[in-house]
């Protein structure tokens, strides 16, 4: 059994239907209920008349009565998110180690602690998308509908989460660092499951179930999957070309105890789950 906090439905939906393109829906379930017994009866003629003229008569008369009975119950199937993911979990392999040459494999890496490294950018994100802004007034404009253009500029904003892989996983590559990095996308309602928000990630190890893409630099593979970052410039350049990091950057990435320059594990996630005992 397991505790779902995120799922993405659709990896999730399109993995399991290749594991096995069928979805129960019912069960018939068949009953046979049958009774049977066997029984013994003495007959004697009493004395009388008859008994004077006839010999005495005695006798022993056996029968056996058999009933039988089918029932079918018919089982409503509840299909769940659970349900669609439980295939899935079966199908991925506990990861022992990572390195390159596990990049595809279908992992479940247990005992992670996730920390979102975006929160507060996310929560102004939220703040844009909420319709506060929806109509602005501009001069020699007039009202502007800022959520609108929000909408269409974070489309593919996510959330950024770093985990610390357990100890007992072996990090194969000696350069690389024992972090991975994930992302999570944003969504105005029902991003986690069971009514959990994205801060409940960070309180405890928790079980990470998706794809192994590989080692990039933190940086690198940071930049790319976050798209405020895109648009905000978290990296600005200099004059001679080189990049330079925010003061909140290297501020959090300190936190992390992770260098920019540093290799990170870049999972596909599918769901983050807490395994129950």
């Amino acid at each position: 059994m397991f505790n779902l906090y995120y799922m993405n439905y659709e990896k999730a939906f399109e993995i399991a239907m290749q594991v096995d393109n069928k979805i129960l829906e019912k069960q018939v379930k068949e009953n046979d209920r049958g009774n049977s017994g066997d029984g013994q009866v003495g007959i004697e003629v009493p004395e009388g008349l008859l008994n004077r003229i006839l010999p005495k008569l005695q006798g022993n008369m056996s029968f056996s009565v058999s009933k039988s009975e089918k029932t079918e119950d018919t089982l409503k199937v509840v299909s769940t998110k659970s349900t669609i993911l439980a295939p899935v979990i079966k199908k991925s392999v506990e990861v022992k180690k990572l390195g390159e040459d596990r990049i595809g494999k279908l992992l479940k890496i247990k005992d992670v602690s996730l920390r979102v490294v975006n929160y507060q950018d996310m929560m102004g994100s939220k703040i844009l998308l909420s319709g506060l802004l929806q109509n602005v007034p501009i001069d020699g404009i007039g009202p502007l509908d800022l959520t609108a253009i929000a909408n269409t500029v974070l489309k593919g904003a996510s959330y950024i989460v770093v985990g610390k892989i357990p100890e007992k996983v072996n990090v194969v590559d000696p350069n690389s660092s024992n972090k991975l990095l994930l992302k999570i996308p944003m969504q105005m309602e029902n991003e986690m499951e069971n009514s959990y928000s994205i801060s409940d990630l960070e309180i405890g190890p928790v079980t990470v179930v998706g794809i192994y893409r590989g080692i990039f630099r933190f940086k690198d593979i940071k930049n790319q999957v976050d798209a405020i970052a895109k648009m905000s410039g978290v990296n600005s350049s200099c004059a001679n070309g080189s990049e330079i990091e925010t003061e909140d950057s290297e501020t959090l990435n300190t936190q992390l105890g992770i260098q920019s320059v540093d290799l990170i594990h870049y999972i596909d996630v599918i769901s983050i789950i807490q395994e129950l005992y």
